[in-house]
């Protein structure tokens, strides 16, 4: 629960922080130095956050790590140039930090699904009434997404994990809400989301435990739990498909 309630107040601190923001292009997270439109990292890695507010009244968040931004989150980098206000954000941050402001956040969940493990037997019915077992993904690699309607960042995550289904066909790919068909179709249907949507879960969303949203599972031809990933970022997304693709070989 302690990781749940940290990961909530990430997302809240958030969204109060751009409650004032001119338009969705323009959020921002401010990381030592650096811009960028969506969290580059997972969230577990986050110390503290700072909310930054510029003269002009827009707004945006900013987050220290428990450890330096990988080399391969900063190709995600916005240019200074590119936003608004950009160095006067990036001040701004330097200055709180500095002073020691900002909120802390403490993450401590453990993983509910272990890797190493063999996926648990399962029966699962889609929006369209099919049920799925174990049965049908013998041999196969499957990935499994678990999300809800109110969950932003699964939300936006959606478009491009529906080109990982694309680019990979004979992987089966599967999204999972504990949301009945009715509250789910409209998203799943603006957001263009072609993985196999699986309504009214309530085996697979014991696996979230107190971790957070999204949850991203892979598991191989053996049906054994290969990787469970908490959360969603840009760096996250690129392993975790990298990761899929050396399963299939």
């Amino acid at each position: 629960m302690k990781q749940m309630l940290a990961l909530l107040a990430v997302l809240g601190f958030a969204a109060a922080a751009w409650a004032q923001t001119p338009s969705k292009s323009d959020k921002i997270i401010v990381i030592d130095g650096y811009l960028f439109r969506e969290m580059p990292v997972a969230t577990h890695y986050i110390a503290k956050m700072h909310l930054l507010r510029t003269p002009s009244g827009a707004s945006a968040v900013g987050f220290e790590l428990t450890e330096p931004l990988p080399e391969k989150a900063l190709k995600y980098a916005v240019p200074v140039g590119q936003v608004p206000e950009g160095e006067w954000l990036l001040k701004s941050y330097d200055e709180q930090k500095a002073a020691g402001e900002g909120r802390s956040i403490s993450f401590g969940g453990t993983p509910m699904l272990k890797e190493g493990t063999a996926f648990p037997a399962f029966s699962a019915t889609d929006i369209d009434g099919r049920v799925w077992t174990n049965a049908d993904v013998e041999g196969k690699v499957m990935v499994l997404n678990l999300w809800f309607t109110g969950c932003g960042p699964c939300r936006a995550e959606m478009p491009e994990l529906s080109g990982w289904k694309d680019e990979m066909p004979d992987v089966m790919f599967f999204s999972s809400t504990y949301e009945d068909a009715e509250r789910a179709r409209p998203v799943l249907e603006e957001r263009r989301f072609n993985w196999i949507p699986i309504v009214n879960d309530r085996q697979f969303k014991k696996f979230v435990g107190d971790n957070g949203y999204p949850v991203t599972i892979v598991v191989d031809r053996t049906g054994t739990v290969s990787r469970v990933e908490y959360g969603t970022s840009p760096v996250q997304r690129e392993e975790l498909k990298q990761h899929i693709r050396s399963l299939r070989r």
